[in-house]
């Protein structure tokens, strides 16, 4: 396995060769980064297929600018920017409340469920599944970025193109939301 630097290293070679209309180059770079990139757009949006749509505009966009990438931040991080304009841009579009998340079930009925236990685990599920759907675009994607994808908060400032204390801002405000309305959900 490729340490870090090494991987770095790979990518700029590959965003290089990419610019000069390589199309292995630009095969292994998508080979690399897809997985990732699809995942974090899923959680954003929440549809899989919606989520497959944007990840092939991302790779597009990179196609087509990587001769505008000029390596003074790390590829991904330019990529990740790329993946989080793209996401919102698709929320401004479709104008729709998102939801997402990882290990829920949206398509399980509550009919369905044998106990009240797990009526109550579906229940709660739906609720912070609403909460985070309802989070502004900028909160939701910093929190995703961050909790769910594991970035820090100096690489999503990059990737945001914000400054550090703007994304701690934003997922402070995110998770004080989520709490306060978690919070009347339960008390319901």
């Amino acid at each position: 396995m490729m340490n870090p630097a090494d991987q770095s290293g790979r990518d700029l070679e590959l965003v290089a060769r990419v610019a000069r209309g390589d199309e292995a180059a630009f095969e292994e770079l998508v080979g690399r980064h897809q997985h990732s990139v699809l995942n974090t757009i899923h959680r954003y949006v929440g549809d899989r297929s919606a989520a497959d749509d944007i990840a092939q505009e991302v790779f597009i966009i990179v196609w087509n600018k990587s001769g505008t990438f000029k390596g003074k931040s790390q590829f991904a991080t330019w990529l990740y920017r790329i993946v989080v304009n793209q996401c919102l841009q698709f929320r401004r579009k479709k104008k729709q409340a998102l939801v997402s998340l990882d290990g829920l079930d949206p398509d399980r009925p509550p009919e369905a469920l044998q106990t009240a236990v797990d009526h109550e685990r579906a229940a709660r599920t739906a609720a912070v599944k609403q909460a985070v759907s309802d989070l502004p675009d900028r909160q939701r994607i910093a929190l995703v970025l961050s909790h769910y994808e594991g970035h820090s908060y100096k690489e999503i400032a990059e990737m945001m193109d914000t400054s550090v204390p703007s994304v701690e801002s934003l997922i402070f405000r995110a998770k004080d939301e989520l709490r306060q309305r978690l919070l009347a959900y339960k008390e319901a």
